[in-house]
């Protein structure tokens, strides 16, 4: 999915303010939603958060790791992430690495739940699906990479939210419209990298993402994608883009790389043949192509170990 995006770090709370060393908190708070910062100083485990809507959470600083649904998941939860946590959901954490000159700091934006559900309500009253499909956001997947879009928002949405313009209310709610659409967004293209022609959602381009993931290292007309979801070409670009956040040149693009960083796990693929195997005929375009996306060239990615 491409280099997971960085929010901007929030400054961190002077330490004669510093009430707790254990997820000390500074809560901003509108009529519908809460911005909490929550920072850590020092090692701990075990800390059982609960939140009163839906949550999107994402890492500043340092490391947590996260148990979910019990002991079943355990994931590390570092910056460049976003976790979705349902208006009934809870977790554990752990913080392995926190110390009081390394503290770690992430944000938690809760949203009454009837005041989520009606931003979907909106996106779907305003922008239908074609063929009837709601616009929804899956609490059943909830860990992102962030993208430049979500990272962008979320950036605005902290700085609204703990600035003292006397509008924030009306421009949160703006910005959280925004902020569920890239939700929505980001979760279809996740599950066209991770699921394939087997994501769940609708099947308006089952046909155009088994083509693109067939014919990765073969030349990918976007006029053959039109005619396999039955489009003309603007409609086909309209459709593809609301869906997915993306023209479909740039998604074939990102699905490359994902498919190239694949190969380069396997030491014995020289970069070259990664190269052409992911459909670039052109090392140094290839090269130019991965690290705009990853941050890092394709042999850096092989050196640091994926």
């Amino acid at each position: 999915m491409g280099q997971a995006r960085r929010l901007h770090t929030v400054a961190l709370t002077p330490e004669e303010r510093v009430t707790t060393s254990i997820e000390h908190r500074q809560a901003y708070t509108l009529e519908r939603c809460e911005l909490n910062v929550y920072e850590t100083r020092q090692v701990t485990s075990g800390v059982h958060l609960t939140f009163g809507g839906f949550t999107i959470t994402s890492m500043l600083r340092g490391k947590k790791v996260l148990h979910l649904d019990g002991e079943r998941q355990v994931l590390d939860y570092v910056p460049g992430q976003t976790m979705l946590v349902p208006h009934d959901g809870a977790m554990d954490i752990d913080f392995p690495d926190a110390t009081p000159w390394k503290p770690t700091q992430c944000t938690a934006l809760v949203i009454e739940q009837a005041h989520f559900t009606k931003q979907l309500d909106y996106l779907n009253e305003q922008r239908p699906m074609p063929d009837g499909h709601a616009w929804m956001v899956d609490p059943t997947k909830p860990f992102l990479q962030n993208d430049e879009d979500l990272a962008r928002l979320s950036d605005r949405m902290v700085r609204v939210l703990s600035g003292t313009d006397p509008l924030k209310d009306i421009l949160a709610d703006l910005l959280l419209k925004e902020i569920v659409l890239s939700l929505i967004r980001l979760q279809n293209r996740a599950d066209v990298f991770n699921n394939g022609a087997d994501a769940p959602w609708n099947l308006r381009f089952k046909a155009v993402v088994e083509h693109i993931r067939r014919n990765l290292n073969e030349p990918i007309a976007v006029q053959k994608l039109c005619e396999l979801a039955g489009m003309s070409r603007s409609a086909f670009y309209r459709a593809f883009t609301d869906q997915f956040g993306m023209g479909p040149n740039q998604l074939v693009l990102h699905e490359r790389i994902n498919h190239a960083k694949a190969l380069l796990r396997q030491p014995e693929v020289a970069v070259k043949e990664v190269c052409y195997a992911s459909g670039f005929s052109d090392p140094n375009y290839f090269t130019r192509m991965f690290k705009k996306i990853e941050g890092r060239t394709p042999g850096e990615f092989r050196q640091l170990g994926g």
